[in-house]
C-alpha cells in the first residue's frame, strides 16, 4: 500500500517524476527506474482491485506520449484493461465524459498500426451492451487517435510552467522513503 500511495496520482505528477526535465543526474535516475516502478504498479496483487484501478485510470487521464516511460505505461494499461474490463469500465462510467475521452485518447494513441486494432474491437464488442456510453467514447477516441498521432506535437505547450511546478513541488523524490535505490 505504501508504494501505491507514493506513486504519482495524475499525469502531471507522472510527467514531473519520470519526464527527464533537466540535466540533473537525479532526473535520469527516475527515468531509468520508471520501467521497474511502472511494472511494480501494474503487478501489485495485494491491493484492492478498485483502488489500483482508480490510481491507474487517474494517471492515464490526459496522459500524453512523451518518452519511454509513457510508452511502457500505455502498453501495460491496455493489457490491464483487458484483464480488468469490468472494474475499469465501471470506474470510467463515474468520470466526466471529457475525462473518459482523455483516458481512451491516451490508451489508443499510436503513430503506426499495431495489434491494438483487434484488441479494441474485441473489447468494444464484448462491452458495448453493458457499457454503451463508455464504449462509444472509446470508439470515437480510437477513430481519431489510433495510427494518427504525431509525437513531436505531444510535447507540453508550456514547458516553462511544467519546469516551474517541478521545481516548486519536487515530485521526483517521493519514492526516497520507500524505494531501494541500490541499483542506481
Amino acid at each position: 500500500m505504501e508504494f501505491l500511495d507514493a506513486f504519482p496520482t495524475t499525469w502531471l505528477e507522472f510527467y514531473l517524476t519520470y519526464g527527464c526535465l533537466s540535466d540533473d543526474s537525479n532526473d535520469y535516475i527516475m527515468c531509468r527506474m520508471c520501467n521497474r516502478h511502472i511494472n511494480t504498479l501494474f503487478g501489485l496483487s495485494q491491493i484492492n482491485d478498485t483502488l489500483l484501478c482508480e490510481k491507474i485510470v487517474n494517471i492515464a487521464v490526459g496522459m500524453k506520449e512523451s518518452n519511454d516511460c509513457t510508452s511502457i505505461f500505455q502498453e501495460l494499461l491496455v493489457n490491464y484493461i483487458l484483464q480488468h474490463e469490468n472494474t475499469v469500465l465501471h470506474y470510467l462510467s463515474k468520470l466526466r465524459k471529457g475525462h473518459q475521452m482523455e483516458f481512451w485518447q491516451f490508451c489508443w494513441s499510436t503513430v503506426t498500426e499495431c495489434n491494438w486494432k483487434e484488441v479494441f474491437w474485441e473489447l468494444y464488442n464484448r462491452n458495448k451492451d453493458a457499457f454503451p456510453e463508455q464504449m462509444e467514447i472509446s470508439r470515437t477516441a480510437f477513430n481519431y487517435f489510433y495510427n494518427g498521432i504525431n509525437y513531436p506535437e505531444l510535447l507540453p505547450h508550456n514547458e516553462e510552467e511544467y519546469r516551474r511546478r517541478y521545481e516548486d513541488k519536487n515530485f521526483r523524490y517521493r519514492f526516497n522513503d520507500y524505494m531501494d535505490w541500490s541499483d542506481k
